[in-house]
């Protein structure tokens, strides 16, 4: 199974850097592509084209636990590309224009502080830890 992690968030606004510290965590997965990036853009789209399975890893302002959960339909309201897109919308485009056919998961990790520095809140580093188990367990399938 040919995998693409892609963990979004900044690492500078605390615990918006959850989903890197949940790939850190997670360890090597054999054969996967791994991507770190700060925002969404339409170029990654043809990363995930080849995948069996893409997961798009962020940290949630939502309150509860870490979550796993398949992507969804492309919003009603689409962001507009000069700033970044949604994780339904990289996956669309990458079916229209690359013709991706695999699965797309959301894995939301809680945090609750997003203000500048670096560091997880223990809540969004305890998310970041279930988040790890969520994937291995996904991706042992």
């Amino acid at each position: 199974m040919e995998a693409v992690l892609i963990a979004l968030g900044n690492v500078f606004r605390r615990d918006d850097g959850a989903a890197r510290r949940a790939l850190k965590l997670l360890g090597p997965v054999p054969g996967a592509k791994i991507f770190e990036l700060i925002q969404l853009a339409p170029e990654i789209s043809e990363d995930i084209a080849g995948a069996d399975v893409v997961v798009f890893l962020d940290a949630d302002l939502e309150p509860g636990p870490a979550r796993l959960e398949p992507a969804g339909p492309v919003p009603a309201s689409p962001s507009p590309l000069a700033h970044a897109l949604r994780p339904e919308e990289v996956v669309e485009l990458s079916r229209r224009l690359f013709g991706f056919r695999g699965e797309a998961w959301l894995c939301r990790i809680p945090g609750e502080d997003f203000g500048e520095g670096e560091g997880l809140s223990e809540r969004a580093a305890e998310n970041a830890r279930a988040a790890a188990a969520l994937l291995r367990m996904r991706l042992a399938r």
